[in-house]
């Protein structure tokens, strides 16, 4: 039964993207749109964003979407990316809310750059220039997923920074809790959010450590392997 609502519900959406489409794009364009409808015909969060756009072109510009990518994720809130010919179009999704950010990748608000992990505008600047490059998005990637029991993140996804099951790409013990951080900035406390920040950037660079449902961050000392042998 839920399979045939799922179904019922995308079939209407698609419906709905149908007429905006032809609305917002010109006419020799309009079998390339809906193609891409087509290819999200049973994504019911990408028929959505498709809507949204379609129905509220940005700038009046008559560009069909070629693709859509995601850049982030947390908790289930989506940071992603509709792709034209000329232009990409940002777009939050949480749920069945879609909200247009910003276009061709300008500055996120702080508010957003925290929420998706970037540590500065000039990180999500770069995140940017390789968004034509990504997979086509998939909602599908998500379904059954656990989710991490402190900070909510999905499997696959990064924590949010400070949560205790994150793991120390370091030392594998537990991030917030080890003196890897400090050892990384050389000094004995963080004090600000500029020194935050610079952790954030040679915590990405060392290549952060996503949630997965096996993890069980261990203090230094006692990851897995280091005390085989030991009573």
């Amino acid at each position: 039964m839920a399979a045939v609502k799922h179904s019922g519900r995308a079939r209407k959406l698609a419906e709905e993207i149908e007429i905006f489409v032809r609305y917002a794009v010109a006419e020799e364009s309009y079998g390339e749109a809906m193609q891409v409808v087509a290819r999200y015909s049973d994504d019911i969060p990408a028929l959505l964003l498709l809507r949204e756009f379609y129905r509220s072109l940005p700038e009046v510009r008559e560009e069909p979407v070629e693709k859509i990518v995601e850049l982030a994720s947390q908790q289930g809130v989506k940071l992603l990316a509709v792709i034209t010919h000329g232009f990409e179009y940002l777009y939050a999704l949480d749920g069945e809310r879609v909200v247009f950010i910003s276009e061709n990748g300008p500055d996120l608000d702080e508010e957003h750059l925290a929420i998706f992990g970037y540590p500065a505008q000039e990180d999500f600047h770069q995140a940017c220039n390789s968004l034509r490059e990504l997979t086509d998005y998939s909602s599908a990637v998500t379904l059954g997923k656990e989710k991490c029991p402190v900070c909510f993140t999905l499997e696959g996804e990064y924590h949010q920074l400070g949560c205790p099951v994150e793991v120390c790409p370091w030392c594998m013990g537990q991030l917030n809790h080890c003196n890897c951080r400090f050892d990384q900035l050389g000094v004995e406390q963080i004090l600000d959010d500029e020194e935050l920040a610079r952790f954030q950037r040679l915590l990405i660079a060392k290549g952060r450590i996503r949630y997965s449902s096996d993890q069980a961050p261990a203090y230094p000392g006692m990851s897995a392997g280091l005390d085989q042998g030991e009573p």
